[in-house]
């Protein structure tokens, strides 16, 4: 390459990059040639037959330095139009006609049939905010069919010229489009000219005065107008905010904060199902705040991840979760949604994070948007209980709001008392995830979760959406009636009593003393430890081991002392492996899940800790015991066989259900307060089951043997 006269190799300009004389599809265009020219160039003249806006995110590298350089780029495209379409728009007399024509063409060409799904995404707003700023100018050419056989015929010419500061200029012409295909896909090949290369500045020359007489419509054979001012104006209003001025530049690299290319910063390429595709979208209309509350199995944590990697080059990304369990588990997919290029930060007791997060987050801080543009992305997982310390929140005092994005699983539990100061983290984007977000008597808690994130509904995807949209697989509900002895329902019968007592007091007296609130809520509590530690339920799981159902199988128990008892039984059949996780035996819960996943053992037996959000191994079989009353639990439990497998096509839900017994009077109130508390808890689980009506009709006959009065109960 030849420098220009009073120029060395190192001064900046189209002169700096080395160009080769021809580019062919195997020579990478892309980085070889389009990103150095653009990068260094303050004017780009574009004339092609197809243009898309994905084209500037292939080019996201250059272009943001062409917008740094205060550079402008004008656009010449061609939109398909028949021969009819041109022919109305030759004879059109309002703007109104020409508009209609141009905006379905630009709609099926410009954008390659991606304009609606493209209208709200960051790529398209940078488009937007260039035409806005002055940036780019587009201006639309076709061809009058005349007397050419051929009534379709079209404007199909690829040239370029860039020129920088300094007077040089580079010209290019070819196959290649100004698309995503034509610079990354197809099979392209175009020559290039440099205006300091001899004998190449007239060749440079001829594509400049080709440009400006196709731009100025002085050409015979095609028409070249502007876009009709009201497609200017829909662009101008989708115009984003700006940081210093402009948008973030990484807007450029796709909706998703990269250029897709090998070795960039975005490397997941796993396809989205539509309805998370639809809570992203969800989450962009609500200003970047909200509520997924997508049924167990759904896709919770890929979609909030895909949705925080939007713009994630400049913004510090917290994922808070409630335990080190799931902290593990996130890390993990974390990695593989965001790559191996990431700056990940574990923040909890078990590690000395606070030597580090100082280097990580005073960048967001303090730095400016180029500096953290250049850094890998930054993401921070904690547990909820680190969150909301004071000493975490103040390492991230000070960072523009919009400069930092908060995740926070399970976000119910972010509703308690102890630890609504998460809230207190001032980000700019917010996701809150939850199969169930409201907290069960709780509206304080509830309303402090709403408010953060936005205060509007949840985007909701039901756990009956999710299976009949094939998403999670169908299944039957089994209810396994387990029946109080006499001196269990006499024990329950006196406790409501009092209770009912103790109530009545409270409601009757605004300042009532708060021991006689402690007292009923002690009460309730042993009633209900009446329920979930009933004398009979060994016996029903028995019975339950004894129907056909497939393996292995989880078992939700209340606490250490049931599954002990059902570890008795399940040792006096010989035939049957088992295995136990619970956070009180964390010696067997990696040994337990190895078994279960490979199928080693027929059963997991477990607490709470596997409710919420942990990856559990492929089963198809849940059998719970625990009696609770708090309906996000026994969501997530069904939750943890509905993921589709290819083991079995259905899933069976077995739920000890506690009614009163033989002990009960007929149509006994306190009777009908515990089979109502069990009923509801059936009535969830088996709403969206294949067998739903079977069981509504045999339930009602069991309820039948309590009186008249009970029998309609079982009926959703």
């Amino acid at each position: 390459m030849t420098t220009p006269a009073g120029q060395d190799a190192s001064s900046k300009g189209l002169a700096s990059p080395t160009f080769k004389d021809e580019y062919r599809t195997g020579d990478d265009p892309l980085e070889e040639f389009y990103i150095p020219a653009l990068r260094n160039a303050t004017r780009y003249d574009r004339a092609a037959g197809y243009f898309d806006s994905k084209s500037l995110q292939y080019a996201a590298q250059g272009i943001a330095g062409f917008i740094a350089n205060g550079g402008t780029m004008r656009l010449i495209t061609s939109p398909r139009l028949s021969a009819d379409d041109i022919a109305t728009l030759r004879d059109a007399e309002t703007s109104d006609e020409e508009t209609q024509i141009l905006v379905e063409k630009l709609e099926e060409s410009l954008f390659e049939g991606d304009y609606l799904e493209l209208v709200n995404t960051d790529r398209f707003q940078c488009l937007a905010w260039m035409i806005e700023q002055g940036f780019l100018e587009i201006r639309i050419a076709y061809m009058d069919a005349g007397n050419q056989a051929n009534p379709f015929r079209h404007y199909h010419e690829k040239l370029g010229v860039l020129k920088d500061d300094h007077g040089q200029r580079v010209a290019f012409s070819g196959s290649i489009n100004e698309t995503a295909a034509g610079w990354t896909e197809n099979y392209e090949s175009f020559d290039v000219f440099r205006s300091w290369a001899p004998g190449e500045a007239s060749r440079v020359d001829n594509k400049e005065r080709a440009f400006e007489t196709l731009w100025n419509n002085n050409d015979e054979m095609v028409t070249v107008c502007p876009l009709p001012d009201a497609i200017e104006q829909g662009f101008e209003e989708r115009s984003p905010g700006t940081i210093d001025g402009k948008p973030a530049l990484e807007m450029f690299f796709s909706e998703e904060g990269s250029d897709g290319s090998p070795g960039s910063k975005q490397t997941d390429d796993i396809e989205l199902w539509e309805h998370q595709t639809e809570a992203i979208q969800w989450w962009r209309n609500y200003d970047y705040s909200g509520l997924f509350a997508m049924a167990t199995g759904s896709g919770k944590t890929l979609t909030a991840l895909r949705a925080a990697r939007l713009q994630a080059d400049v913004r510090l990304t917290v994922v808070v979760v409630p335990s080190k369990v799931l902290l593990n588990q996130w890390k993990g997919e974390i990695r593989d949604v965001f790559g191996d290029d990431i700056d990940l930060l574990e923040c909890s007791g078990e590690t000395d994070w606070r030597s580090e997060i100082t280097s990580m987050v005073d960048p967001f801080r303090v730095g400016s948007l180029d500096t953290i543009h250049d850094l890998p992305r930054s993401v921070v997982v904690t547990t909820l209980h680190t969150a909301s310390s004071e000493s975490f929140r103040n390492y991230l005092k000070h960072i523009p709001p919009e400069r930092l994005q908060l995740i926070v699983d399970e976000v119910h539990r972010a509703g308690a008392p102890s630890f609504q100061s998460v809230f207190d983290i001032e980000a700019g984007r917010r996701i809150g995830l939850s199969a169930t977000p409201d907290r069960q008597w709780d509206e304080k808690g509830t309303n402090a979760i709403l408010s953060y994130f936005g205060g509007h509904d949840p985007f909701s995807f039901t756990t009956q959406e999710a299976i009949e949209n094939g998403y999670l697989t169908e299944y039957e509900y089994h209810p396994i009636i387990c029946e109080l002895t006499p001196y269990e329902f006499e024990d329950y019968a006196e406790l409501s009593a009092e209770i009912e007592k103790l109530s009545a007091q409270i409601r009757s007296n605004e300042n009532v003393d708060e021991s006689v609130m402690d007292r009923r809520d002690h009460l309730l509590r042993e009633r209900a430890d009446i329920k979930k530690t009933a004398e009979n339920k060994p016996d029903q799981f028995e019975a339950f081991l004894d129907t056909e159902h497939p393996t292995p199988g989880l078992v939700f128990c209340e606490d250490t002392e049931q599954i002990e008892t059902l570890e008795d039984r399940l040792r006096d059949r010989d035939t049957v492996e088992y295995g136990v996780y619970t956070s009180t035996r964390e010696d067997e819960q990696a040994d337990a899940f190895y078994r279960f996943e490979h199928d080693v053992i027929d059963y997991l037996l477990a607490i709470k800790c596997l409710d919420e959000g942990v990856d559990v191994p492929d089963c198809s079989t849940a059998l719970i015991i625990a009696s609770s009353r708090n309906e996000r639990e026994f969501i997530q439990r069904r939750g943890r066989v509905l993921r589709q497998t290819d083991a079995v096509d259905r899933a069976q839900i077995y739920d000890i259900l506690v009614l009163p017994g033989l002990g009960a009077p007929p149509d006994d109130d306190r009777a009908r307060t515990l089979v109502k508390q069990e009923i509801e808890r059936a009535k969830v689980l088996m709403e969206a089951a294949e067998n739903r009506a079977a069981v509504e009709r045999a339930l009602a006959e069991e309820l039948d043997t309590y009186g008249e009065s009970f029998k309609h109960l079982a009926y959703i």
